[in-house]
């Protein structure tokens, strides 16, 4: 229940910061570029808060389950409890704030245009993949740096980086698909896509931090 709950908390900082990114969008002034690379850093904010808390973000846990194999079967539960619980927050506060945000015709429209944009890409697969990626990426460095100013810029760098090239986020997705409130079958499909290329993504550079590691110890053996 602990882990669950600890999911939904992660459900809603990843709402929180795609829902500054959509302000930011919105609202910062008409230079497209330093729009697009404010908002996506602003995006940076939801993965802090879950790194600051030890909360349960399923694409934050997915590239690590392997470090411990003689527990794979729990791990594999834990990911679905966590994956259930960063659903319902996610979805939670994509709906509220649809309701919330009607008057603004503007901001909703953006949250649609988001939301349609992520079923209508042809390149989810590798998008999903990328973000998976870019997010163990950033996890590991806020686990391996010491100092604390590194920790942070070990995470905003890759998830800006994700967000400004349109990457793929499984949690995100939920969020802007939940404020969009247009669901169709295209959004179903798109978070199996993007559920299990996340995972892929995280899982592979995983697999080549380890093989790297193997290979430099026979090294110096």
């Amino acid at each position: 229940m602990k882990l669950f709950v600890s999911g939904i908390y992660s459900g809603l900082a990843v709402g929180v910061g795609s829902f500054i990114f959509l302000l930011a969008t919105y609202y910062l002034p008409t230079n497209l570029g330093v729009v697009k690379f404010a908002a996506s850093a602003l995006f940076s904010i939801g993965l802090i808060i879950i790194c600051l808390f030890a909360l349960a973000l399923y694409t934050g846990r997915v590239g690590f389950f392997l470090d411990d194999r003689s527990k794979i079967k729990e791990r594999i539960i834990d990911l679905i409890i966590i994956l259930l619980g960063n659903a319902v927050g996610a979805f939670a506060l994509g709906i509220l704030l649809h309701f919330v945000c009607l008057n603004f015709t503007g901001l909703q429209g953006l949250a649609v245009s988001v939301s349609n944009s992520k079923v209508a890409s042809d390149y989810v697969f590798m998008e999903g993949i990328l973000c998976g990626a870019m997010v163990y990426v950033a996890v590991y460095s806020y686990k391996k740096f010491d100092n604390f100013g590194m920790k942070i810029i070990g995470i905003i760098v890759p998830i800006t980086l994700f967000v400004a090239t349109g990457l793929q986020h499984c949690i995100a997705n939920m969020f802007f698909f939940g404020m969009a409130f247009n669901w169709n079958i295209g959004m179903l499909w798109n978070l199996i896509a993007v559920i299990l290329t996340n995972s892929v993504g995280a899982l592979l550079v995983w697999g080549i931090a380890r093989l790297t590691t193997l290979i430099g110890k026979k090294q110096t053996q």
